[in-house]
């Protein structure tokens, strides 16, 4: 199933959230647009966080996107307490939000190798 990662949250950004190119794939245009339009007008806003993701869920099921309910539920509480809101597709363009937003502010400044205690094990696993 195509999916929309759940968000990440950074100091002084507020919410990213990343779409998959699968399920971008899958939207014209047009439903893209309105996707983008209904994660900015729910993020947020506050409120109780059953009712962020049950908008979300309608809004999503209007698009004719599925996604199962604990995405959904993440996603608005990414939505509900994010300040700004960024909206990316996972090849790192912006659709929504901070232009200067880039997959290299995911990357850890670490190799994979890292672990002092043990240069075989990867830090990240």
């Amino acid at each position: 199933m195509p999916t929309i990662e759940t968000g990440h949250e950074h100091e002084g950004r507020g919410a990213v959230l990343t779409l998959s190119t699968p399920l971008l794939a899958e939207l014209d245009e047009s439903r893209v647009r309105h996707l983008v339009a209904a994660l900015v007008e729910l993020s947020g806003r506050g409120g109780r966080e059953g009712d962020v993701a049950d908008l979300l869920a309608e809004r999503l099921q209007s698009l004719g996107i599925e996604q199962p309910r604990p995405v959904v539920e993440s996603m608005a509480e990414n939505l509900r307490n994010g300040e700004r809101l960024t909206v990316v597709t996972d090849e790192g363009q912006v659709l929504h939000g901070d232009p200067s937003w880039s997959p290299a502010t995911h990357d850890p400044d670490v190799q994979a190798t890292e672990d002092p205690l043990d240069e075989d094990r990867p830090l990240y696993s």
